[in-house]
């Protein structure tokens, strides 16, 4: 997450030919998680990027891996992380439950986490991040958004499959070629994405 500096966050908000979209890694909002992952970032370092994604581009997908599960994340140091994920404006997360590695040292720390107890706070930040992805895109209702076009089969044959310049999938009223950029002005949500119709060419 560090190397999203004020000159990357600045240009990929400015630079029309770049994806209004951010990847940045998160793995724990518990600053004793991370220690014990050796990451060498804090929480607040990791806010500061974030927001300041979010403050130069107000329509931006910002998503992050987030890890549960890991040995000694006590129910109090899950909902430090829950929390700090609630509060930032994220838009999705991958979401993956700790797995022991042979030959890791994480194999063999203390507090290892019962199985069932990281398939509940797995569930928990699944639904989390569903509330915060579906408010983002119930956003950009009645606005239009550029796309383009992908080779993808829709399951609605009167429809073009496409993806927003902000990385939100898009169902596109009427047949269109593969790789086209269209402004489409967006209607409704479906499932995982949005619908909308093409305004112009």
């Amino acid at each position: 997450p560090m190397d999203w500096s004020s000159e990357l966050i600045d240009l990929v908000a400015s630079h029309p030919r770049i994806a209004r979209h951010a990847h940045v890694p998160l793995q724990s909002g518990s600053d004793r998680i991370l220690r014990q992952m050796h990451r060498k970032y804090r929480p607040w370092h990791y806010a500061e990027r974030v927001n300041k994604i979010r403050a130069r581009s107000a329509q931006a997908a910002i998503g992050a891996d987030v890890m549960v599960g890991f040995p000694g994340e006590t129910e109090e140091l899950f909902e430090e992380n829950r929390s700090f994920i609630a509060a930032l404006p994220f838009t999705y997360l991958h979401i993956f439950t700790f797995s022991a590695r042979p030959g890791t040292p994480a194999a063999t720390m203390p507090d290892q986490v019962p199985a069932h107890i990281a398939r509940e706070r797995h569930k928990i930040l699944r639904d989390l991040i569903a509330e915060k992805n579906r408010a983002f895109r119930q956003s950009f209702i009645g606005s239009r958004l550029n796309a383009i076009t992908l080779s993808i089969p829709s399951e609605d044959k009167n429809c073009t499959e496409a993806l927003t310049d902000n990385f939100v999938k898009l169902q596109l009223n009427g047949r269109h070629p593969a790789n086209q950029w269209i402004e489409a002005e967006i209607t409704a949500l479906t499932k995982d994405g949005l619908r909308g119709a093409a305004s112009s060419f």
